[in-house]
């Protein structure tokens, strides 16, 4: 796993004071914000807080995890950003690992490595870390200000809306397979033999990039399935955030439903280009073939005349020598293009020319 190299940023959200703060580390935000100071200090908080931290360092997760007795195997999931997604339940909180899309370079396109989104879930406040300029927390901030008038926050509520957010950032990448993916079905009948090696290496990176996110989407359904077990347990009401979790499985399913589609256009792409590159090498063994039969059949005419002139050439008399007439000439002329049309004749027979 590659080391964090951003800039570390603490964010803290609290419904007594109703605003957001940010700094760039845990002594700064103590300093800024009284809230999370007299928090840190005596544990006492009235409402909902939530604190993120973004590429934190290790010794300042360890400060946080002493100050907030967050057990010691969750400390460590996050300081070696474990990357199995999953949901554990930890006495008075649970934590949540989910990992965000991989996001491609335009130019490159290349996939920009990206860790887990972590989040420990109490009854009355959130924590959460991320490690490769996540937006997700971003967003959520948004989505609380939007709906503050008629939401009911929870820390479930907020844990749902990361799941759900992290959810949707897969679907500009399935959007992108799915264009590539109808232009490749679209060029099969367009294609040059040539270019048929460079559909077929597309075909082959959008079919790994269908099965990485397939799989990212199978285990994120196992992580929403064990969110609604857990997201009552701390004493929130399960139906709460239960109505939400309906609307993440189905996105979900349409996704996975969406991918299915496109790997079967990917197969059917695949079978027309590779029966395309079957045909097109056997039209091209054909015209070898006829090519290098008629060169057969010229190489035989050539040393034909070649024996019949060499057997006159040699040392001997030479037939007609003392006939005043032109008889022998023309006879020796006749039989080189009698021989010369019989083997055209036998080679038209067996269709060679």
């Amino acid at each position: 796993m590659e080391a964090a190299c951003e800039t570390p940023h603490y964010s803290f959200f609290s419904t007594q004071i109703n605003t957001i703060t940010h700094a760039s580390s845990i002594p700064q935000l103590k300093s800024t914000c009284s809230v999370f100071e007299t928090l840190l200090e005596t544990g006492l908080h009235s409402g909902l807080w939530w604190l993120h931290a973004a590429s934190p360092s290790d010794e300042d997760i360890e400060i946080l995890s002493r100050m907030l007795d967050i057990h010691p195997l969750t400390t460590e999931d996050i300081k070696v950003r474990e990357p199995r997604e999953k949901i554990e339940l930890f006495g008075p909180y649970y934590l949540v690992s989910l990992r965000a899309p991989q996001q491609p370079k335009i130019a490159t396109g290349v996939r920009i490595s990206s860790a887990n989104v972590y989040s420990i879930v109490f009854r009355e406040s959130v924590i959460t870390f991320t490690y490769d300029n996540s937006q997700h927390p971003t967003h959520v901030w948004s989505r609380i200000k939007e709906h503050q008038s008629h939401l009911a926050l929870t820390s479930d509520w907020i844990c749902y809306a990361l799941i759900d957010d992290i959810v949707d950032g897969f679907a500009p990448l399935i959007d992108r397979i799915q264009t590539g993916v109808e232009i490749i079905e679209d060029g099969v009948s367009v294609t040059r033999p040539e270019d048929i090696g460079l559909a077929l290496r597309s075909i082959y990176n959008y079919r790994k990039d269908v099965t990485h996110i397939r799989q990212h989407l199978h285990e994120k359904t196992d992580v929403v399935r064990c969110f609604a077990r857990h997201c009552g347990s701390l004493g929130s009401t399960p139906g709460e955030v239960a109505l939400y979790l309906g609307d993440i499985q189905d996105h979900v399913l349409t996704m996975i439903a969406n991918l299915n589609i496109a790997e079967q256009m990917l197969s059917r792409s695949q079978s027309k280009y590779l029966a395309q590159l079957s045909f097109d090498s056997t039209c091209t063994r054909n015209q070898i073939v006829d090519a290098l039969s008629r060169l057969t059949v010229i190489g035989a005419i050539v040393v034909t005349m070649q024996v019949i002139t060499g057997l006159f050439g040699m040392n001997v008399e030479v037939p007609g020598l003392h006939v005043a007439s032109l008889a022998w000439w023309f006879g020796i002329l006749g039989l080189i293009l009698g021989l010369i049309l019989l083997l055209l004749v036998i080679a038209r027979k067996t269709q060679v020319i």
